[in-house]
């Protein structure tokens, strides 16, 4: 018998302790789904599609450390400004700080 009771508290426990579906709505342009531990944690996505046809989708995750993004295809991707090929010269950025320096330095005691 008491294993019987044991068994049946650890299912309930297993029960509660899952995430549940918070959010799950659908229409015919836009999607939201979230689940998680409402006031803990969540995970989640959304998506939408543009008037010009584009479905935009972002994955989200909102915990104690605040509500980020952890994927999304809406904002463009950040590109370097070097054209391919060409290597970075961290050196030089170092020489030409050294000059100005040295360029106010001068300036100060005149």
């Amino acid at each position: 018998m008491k294993t019987l009771v044991l068994v049946t508290l650890g299912l309930v426990a297993l029960a509660a302790a899952r995430p549940s579906d918070i959010i799950d709505f659908e229409e015919d342009h836009m999607e939201h789904e979230q689940e998680g531990i409402p006031g803990t944690a969540v995970e989640g996505e959304y998506s939408w599609v543009a008037p010009d046809g584009n479905e935009y989708v972002i994955k989200y995750v909102a915990d104690r450390f605040g509500y980020r993004v952890v994927e999304d295809n809406v904002l463009p991707e950040f590109r370097d400004a070097k054209p391919d090929g060409e290597m970075a010269e961290d050196d030089d950025d170092d020489d030409d700080a050294a000059e100005f320096r040295a360029a106010e330095d001068e300036e100060d005691d005149d």
